[in-house]
């Protein structure tokens, strides 16, 4: 069976950035996010040894749930220039390792990572997610699994029931009621993880609960429907955006070996570039492959 990895950038960035010290280059270009993602996906290629992979980012434009809901993520802080200034520079590398890279306007990279992972597992591959989202672990199922990149804590469907005490299919029902301070999403008020699972048991889940409003509401007079029906539509991925990638698009490319070498001792990255030419040497050899 083919494997598909689809990488969070996201998730790589940021642990790169905040999780080391503060790097840089003897000029002061900060490296620290660059130097910290490489070191992720490298681990990743080496036990791995992916054919097929794709580093997936958040667009920067507004996306369609920040129109929907202004406050969406409201409480996150802005990306620290230092951060954002490497971002282009890890694109660069990835297109000179010949490593695909999508992100389409409108949309998060979870939205995208959901597509592809449901139209690749119908195709047959398994699908390895690594993301720390847990919006996402609503995609797990026989052929897809999440890995947590912060502690490379594995997800089948028998581990998201253990941790939230519902199936995968439930966790956007879960989620919508207990709310995600992360996202800026709110849930109903009085009810917890325990009686999150109670109400999915009895009513089958959010749908279920909208089409008996007066039961739940007097259980729960402080909910909202709106804001429920609200919260529902932000913890899904949207599956509408218009892309056609191809199995070919997700394979590995050849590397631009020396202007990738030229640009990673600009960097002062001696140990990530020792790393790199032993995995790409063997990839462009076949016997990583």
């Amino acid at each position: 069976m083919k494997s598909l990895y689809l990488i969070d950038a996201s998730s790589f960035i940021y642990r790169g950035f905040y999780a080391l010290p503060p790097l840089a280059t003897k000029e002061g270009f900060p490296t620290g996010a660059i130097y910290g993602f490489l070191r992720a996906l490298l681990s990743i290629m080496k036990s791995e040894r992916p054919e097929y992979l794709v580093v997936v980012f958040d667009h920067p434009a507004p996306t369609k749930r920040d129109r929907v809901y202004k406050e969406y993520k409201a409480g996150r802080p802005s990306m620290p220039d230092p951060l954002r200034l490497q971002i282009p520079v890890i694109k660069e590398l990835l297109k000179l390792m010949g490593i695909p890279t999508l992100e389409v306007e409108g949309y998060e990279a979870d939205d995208l990572i959901a597509i592809l992972a449901k139209k690749f597992s119908e195709k047959g591959f398994k699908v390895k997610v690594y993301t720390p989202d847990k919006d996402m672990l609503q995609l797990v199922s026989s052929n897809i699994i999440v890995i947590n990149p912060m502690n490379w804590e594995i997800f089948t469907a028998e581990k998201v029931k253990e941790k939230f005490g519902v199936s995968p299919d439930k966790v956007a029902d879960y989620l919508a009621l207990v709310g995600d301070k992360i996202d800026n999403i709110q849930g109903v008020k009085g009810v917890g993880p325990k009686t999150a699972v109670k109400l999915i048991e009895k009513f089958g889940g959010i749908k279920g609960i909208l089409e008996n409003w007066e039961e739940f509401v007097k259980a729960f007079p402080e909910a909202n429907r709106q804001e429920l029906e609200l919260s529902y539509y932000l913890v899904k991925p949207l599956m509408d955006a218009d892309i056609e990638v191809k199995e070919e698009d997700l394979k590995l490319k050849e590397p631009v070996m020396d202007k990738l070498k030229r640009r990673l001792e600009e960097l002062e990255m001696k140990s990530i570039l020792k790393d790199l030419d032993t995995v790409l040497k063997k990839r462009a050899q076949g016997s990583l492959f």
